[in-house]
């Protein structure tokens, strides 16, 4: 899988751009506040629908301008090739072409496109809030799983709904108020996202923890625990969705009092954690800031390999300007481990951590100011796609991965 072409219309600096990669490593060198990160936020955004940086969507709209459009011509082994192309509007709402024709819904995106997404940012997965780990949940199993984004903004509109008829029984509580099949519809939605969640980390944890032992030489294991609010049958049993609703209603029932009591949901999916262990203690209280970032690029390349053992194809692979916060060892073992792997878009202020045997394979490119030369060229690679705008969709399932249903409820 790779981006034959992409290209970006009014795209946060980029009025104009058409640009064709190199199939193997491209480097994306210039200084700060150029542009050179919002090219990857482009490509994670046509493979997730999501931004990783912008908190409304419209953030990744050009000032003074309505839309902004990313489009891309993907190259697939396993699937026909395909072009995407996503709008966003004002509104904050999104529009999605697949080879030409609009499609109704968003998250029709998902699963065309691949991408793993390491950058600064990424760091809060192991030292931020749990809100963190589990939108890296969420936005990682929705590549390989399309239907878990579905379940979860069904999850989260129950959710809402549950939550506020909780608060109105704290302040005025009534009988048959139809808490009940609130219940059901809580566990109807929320046990499959909680079998796939498992699902998701017990695969990637020895992945996880093998290229960990490679990035320290054999110095530190990495482990991963599931903390769900759910009490989970044992794994090696292999529950269903349907054990795991048992336990779900079981623990409803067990917390119902207190729900009650103070009008908000106890349980579920919004109450998820997930820690990380080196060598046995929690990187999060104890790691520091160089162990927690290798935690989090060990995460980043177990997601590669468990998404190309899942899909049949390797995804591309996003690093913002990794290779300043690495030391020398890890910096080796990363580019060690990237060659000839897939195509990967890597971005930096300049040169001096690449080898030159490294940079010899590589297609550099020089971004400043909203434009992009490949290095040794004079003109910027600048034009104006003939992208078509699309109409703003009223698809209102696009709340997957919008922000909380309530205090403390991000699931």
């Amino acid at each position: 899988m790779r981006v034959q072409q992409i290209r970006l219309r009014n795209f946060r600096n980029y009025t104009g751009l058409e640009l064709n990669p190199g199939t193997g490593l491209n480097v994306f060198v210039g200084q700060n506040a150029q542009g050179k990160s919002n090219l990857l936020e482009a490509m994670y955004v046509l493979a997730t629908t999501r931004s990783l940086r912008a908190s409304r969507e419209s953030e990744m709209i050009q000032r003074a301008a309505e839309t902004a459009t990313v489009a891309a011509e993907i190259v697939r082994e396993k699937e026909p090739d395909v072009e995407l192309e996503l709008s966003v509007f004002q509104t904050d709402k999104k529009s999605i072409r697949v080879n030409g024709v609009r499609r109704p819904r968003v998250l029709e995106l998902l699963g065309q496109l691949n991408a793993v997404f390491f950058g600064a940012l990424d760091l809060g997965i192991v030292s931020g809030d749990p809100s963190i780990r589990r939108r890296w949940l969420s936005l990682e199993i929705s590549q390989i799983s399309p239907k878990y984004c579905f379940d979860l903004a069904s999850y989260k509109k129950v959710l809402e709904q549950r939550n506020r008829l909780l608060r109105d029984l704290r302040e005025r509580p009534y009988r048959d108020s139809g808490l009940e099949v609130w219940n059901d519809q809580l566990v109807h939605y929320g046990a499959p996202l909680l079998e796939k969640r498992r699902f998701f980390l017990d695969r990637l944890a020895p992945l996880a923890d093998e290229i960990h032992r490679d990035l320290t030489d054999g110095r530190e294991s990495l482990t991963l625990q599931y903390l769900p609010s759910v009490p989970l049958p044992d794994a090696s049993t292999s529950p269903g969705a349907a054990v795991i609703a048992e336990s779900f209603h079981a623990e409803i029932e067990r917390l119902s009092r207190d729900e009650l009591r103070r009008g908000v949901t106890l349980v579920g999916p919004q109450r998820d954690d997930v820690q990380f262990l080196i060598n046995g203690a929690d990187a999060r209280t104890y790691g520091s800031q160089g162990q927690q970032r290798t935690v989090v690029l060990s995460l980043k390349l177990a997601e590669y390999r468990l998404m190309d053992d899942y899909i049949g194809e390797p995804p591309i692979l996003l690093l913002d300007d990794v290779m300043s916060d690495l030391d020398d060892a890890r910096r080796a073992h990363l580019l060690d481990w990237i060659r000839g792997r897939s195509q990967t878009f890597i971005t930096c202020t300049n040169l001096r951590a690449f080898p030159d045997d490294v940079l010899q394979e590589a297609r550099i490119f020089r971004v400043e100011s909203g434009t992009v030369a490949p290095e040794g060229e004079y003109h910027p690679v600048v034009s104006e796609p003939p992208l078509a705008v699309a109409e703003s969709s009223e698809d209102s399932s696009d709340v997957v991965m919008a922000g909380s249903a309530g205090a403390g409820d991000e699931a």
